[in-house]
């Protein structure tokens, strides 16, 4: 009777999840977080910016005059995404911080990583979640408001001169969601405490931009800016809708640099904080 090699086989997914092994994860993360109704209430509110604006896009274009004191035009986008950085924070903190913190004090990231999931396929799946979160209180609306500037004013927004709005709003969104997600779980993966990492994150957000108030007044230089992440997100968004900020005017390039650092330490903060096994000192 012939003996076969009964090796370590890998599992193979089924073809379906290959490409999409990070989805099941982005799933819960999603389903947990809008369980919640204070959460819900929340998204909710962080569209009635969009009706504020939406009401200035319709005076303007039925009150011409009203335009001196309401201005339309491309900068419209750009000042609503900014003042949505709010929104953003709150999103982060409250739909965020339990991510991969609440995932350390129960041992689930010990299950996730049992399965023929990778490192990479849990924070990927995670990041998803916020990002989507994010993208609900910031590019949809800025998107919607677009369609109804549109829809009002088409001899207006529906110019060859600014068909760059809508890349240049995807854009800006997409930065913000990366940016405030990849921090907030970077953060959520330092604790095992949900509340502990929601409040550290907004702690080292509002600290950051303290900071950048404090070495402003002593050096008086724009490049003191770059320390703060708002800074550096209000800085990006002005530069793409030509926006002109007293304080938030460092140059775009190192405010995009200063971006890609934040991303990096937070990727490498998590590429150490998410392990299949914890290693106890």
């Amino acid at each position: 009777m012939p003996i076969y090699d009964q090796r370590y086989r890998r599992y193979e997914a089924r073809n379906p999840l290959r490409e999409l092994r990070f989805w099941p994860i982005t799933r819960e993360a999603l389903k947990l977080v809008i369980a919640r109704r204070a959460f819900l209430l929340l998204l909710l509110v962080a569209w009635v910016p969009f009706i504020a604006r939406t009401i200035q896009v319709y005076v303007v274009t039925r009150f011409p005059e009203a335009g001196r004191v309401l201005p339309v035009d491309g900068r419209l986008f750009g000042e609503f995404l900014s003042g949505q950085l709010g929104f953003a924070l709150l999103v982060s903190v409250f739909g965020g911080a339990g991510l991969i913190a609440n995932d350390l004090r129960t041992g689930a990231i010990l299950v996730y990583l049992s399965r023929p999931l990778t490192r990479a396929d849990y924070i990927l799946g995670k990041l998803s979640a916020l990002l989507s979160l994010n993208l609900f209180v910031t590019l949809a609306p800025a998107l919607m408001l677009w369609i109804v500037a549109v829809s009002l004013a088409p001899e207006q927004f529906a110019t060859l001169k600014l068909l760059w709005l809508p890349p240049a709003i995807v854009l800006h969104a997409l930065v913000i969601g990366l940016a405030m997600g990849l921090m907030a779980l970077a953060v959520s993966s330092l604790s095992k405490s949900a509340r502990v990492a929601g409040l550290a994150f907004a702690g080292l957000f509002i600290g950051l931009e303290i900071a950048r108030g404090v070495l402003r007044g002593m050096f008086r230089t724009p490049e003191t800016g770059l320390v703060s992440l708002q800074g550096n997100l209000h800085a990006l968004g002005n530069a793409l809708f030509g926006i002109q900020h007293r304080f938030f005017n460092q140059p775009w390039p190192l405010a995009a640099l200063a971006l890609l650092v934040m991303a990096a330490l937070s990727l490498w903060v998590l590429r150490a904080r998410v392990r299949a096994v914890e290693v106890v000192q």
